[in-house]
């Protein structure tokens, strides 16, 4: 029989956060004492009813392969599994309902420290279910028509083995949380779009999965390997070699293990630059193989800015090539550098545009980002996303970004509300209005604003940075033919000129705290050339909804667009 545990008494005075003992990343990764490695993860205080019920997430733990239903106990100050054994963090429930409860609230706190407001989910609803028993299967999923993230599990084929639980794995956990999250940031990502943003979806809930797990010490230490009798390792072992082909590459496989459900490890080519040519190869079409090119680059920038921070512990006089540090002290700038990577990534995701992603045009958001909170990039962490973007042949955009407050004409601001376009989505459509020439924003086209959203960020300044972010969206229906009148360029070859075609565009308003434009990042409505590019994409992957039209949808039921991907993937191998 598996240990007990006992809840302590809920105390009365709220603290800033709570202190859980969480799994840091599978049970099937030990520590330098053979059990289950675990780490202490902070997360945000919230009143906290039983259920785990928090005021944005909700664990359910109704599992339909067996008609069962479990409330558990609310989470408390005092953590009832701080000493618990790997017997009970495998076999308790209401262990489970933790672990998926701290991870969630963790990955949320996240996004919302580095952009600076709180997060709203897509759905109209403030709770994003938990169901961490959800049903027999390799597999887990974010559904937007549930609001739920569900987790499945495979039963044991010896009855002395407990089952395999994807709740279990802080990565999943990361991933999926991450989906829901990004849903709700820009929405119109899940719609038929370019390839880069068919892949975004895959590949950036990775990277914050393997940097969340990074940014854990005890993940870090157990990479770097055993150290000597004194706690030190030799420089050989942070190599920044060593560090890509060893201790990176280590935990990107433990990761892939677990988002296989045991089928394969996170392929190698998401652990080396893709080739030159790769956005030209057939391969590289399929978003899962697209995503990994993401993958790919912002590890070979992880490398570079923990190697950069490890320098500066062997560049002590009298030290040499055989010097050592302290393996604690060297996992510690491990993890900071994941979490400042991280961070500048998530703050990016405020300066993309709302519609028709491109590779470019994270990398261009991410510097936009940095630039306002970190003026000077001192330590070049800016410098080395660039070169290592452009080593995947991904280059900063041109002519879609508009500082306007460079600008040789000023938008006109007669009869705008200045406070009201921190908030008022009829108030940024005024002012989008009034500006629409000066802003190059044609208003032929169906527009729409679509969210105006406060943030408030933190530099390593202390000062504080305060903006509004607007978001508007164009669209346009006409025939293939149509499109190939307007634009003045030959259609797809086999595309039908009498298919219905659906466009977009739309555009980033970003405003200072006195109301002021200061970048407005777009993409055409009427780019046709981008236009082209996307319906013959959409064409050859077969991506029509069930009206046979390109560009409204591909067939699949919104809510079941992420259980449909992951089991596609699954049945390949291939990690998420």
């Amino acid at each position: 029989m598996p240990d007990t545990v006992e809840f302590a008494e809920r105390p009365d005075a709220p603290r800033s956060h709570i202190t859980l003992r969480l799994i840091a990343q599978d049970p099937s990764v030990t520590g330098d004492d053979g059990r289950i490695l675990t780490a202490q993860v902070k997360v945000p205080w919230s009143r906290i009813e039983d259920g785990p019920r928090g005021a944005r997430l909700h664990v359910v733990d109704y599992d339909v392969a067996v008609d069962e239903y479990r409330k558990h106990p609310a989470l408390v100050n005092e953590d009832a599994y701080a000493e618990a054994s790997d017997e009970v963090l495998l076999t308790d429930k209401t262990f489970h309902a933790q672990q998926v409860y701290g991870a969630a609230a963790k990955t949320l706190a996240t996004f919302e420290s580095a952009l600076g407001r709180r997060l709203s989910w897509s759905f109209a609803g403030h709770h994003l279910y938990l169901v961490p028993h959800a049903f027999a299967e390799a597999n887990a999923y974010y559904s937007w028509e549930d609001r739920a993230v569900l987790f499945g599990y495979v039963p044991a084929e010896d009855e002395d083995d407990p089952p395999v639980y994807t709740c279990l794995s802080y990565d999943i956990i990361v991933h999926e949380t991450t989906h829901a999250i990004l849903d709700g940031l820009r929405r119109r990502f899940l719609e038929p779009g370019l390839p880069d943003q068919a892949a975004f979806h895959e590949g950036f809930a990775d990277i914050v999965a393997l940097l969340s797990v990074f940014s854990m010490r005890p993940v870090v230490e157990q990479a770097l390997g055993r150290p000597g009798r004194n706690g030190r390792i030799t420089r050989m072992h942070v190599h920044p070699d060593r560090l890509k082909a060893g201790v990176l590459t280590s935990v990107a496989e433990q990761v892939g293990r677990v988002l296989t459900q045991g089928r394969g490890p996170l392929r190698h080519s998401a652990m080396e630059p893709p080739p030159a040519n790769w956005a030209l190869l057939p391969q590289f079409a399929e978003p899962h193989r697209r995503g990994e090119v993401l993958v790919a680059v912002v590890l070979d920038v992880l490398v570079d800015i923990w190697s950069a921070r490890l320098e500066t512990l062997f560049s002590r006089p009298g030290n040499t090539a055989s010097a050592t540090v302290d393996r604690a002290r060297a996992a510690e700038e491990g993890a900071k550098a994941a979490a400042q990577l991280l961070t500048m990534l998530i703050r990016g995701l405020d300066y993309l545009p709302p519609v028709e992603f491109e590779f470019a045009d994270l990398l261009d958001a991410v510097l936009l980002a940095d630039v306002e909170v970190v003026p000077d990039d001192d330590l070049g962490y800016r410098r080395l996303l660039i070169e290592r973007f452009a080593q995947a042949g991904i280059t900063r955009p041109r002519n879609r970004v508009s500082n306007v407050l460079e600008a040789e004409v000023a938008p006109q601001y007669l009869g705008i509300n200045h406070a009201a376009l921190r908030s008022d989505r009829d108030e940024v459509f005024r002012f989008l209005w009034q500006n629409a020439l000066r802003l190059d924003v044609p208003t032929r086209y169906y527009t729409t604003v679509e969210s105006v959203l406060p943030s408030q960020r933190i530099g390593p300044d202390g000062l504080i940075v305060a903006e509004s972010v607007a978001t508007y969206v164009q669209m346009a229906e006409m025939t293939a033919a149509e499109l190939e009148t307007i634009s003045e360029l030959p259609l797809p070859d086999g595309l039908d000129p009498e298919t219905p075609v659906q466009l977009f565009g739309g555009g980033t308003l970003v405003f200072d705290q006195f109301g002021r434009l200061k970048l407005h990042v777009y993409k055409k409505v009427d780019d046709w050339r981008r236009q082209l590019r996307r319906i013959g994409y959409l064409d050859l992957s077969g991506r029509r909804d069930r009206a046979k039209r390109l560009g409204y949808s591909d067939g699949s039921a919104r809510g079941q667009a992420f259980a449909e991907l992951h089991d596609t993937n699954l049945s390949s191998g291939e990690a998420w």
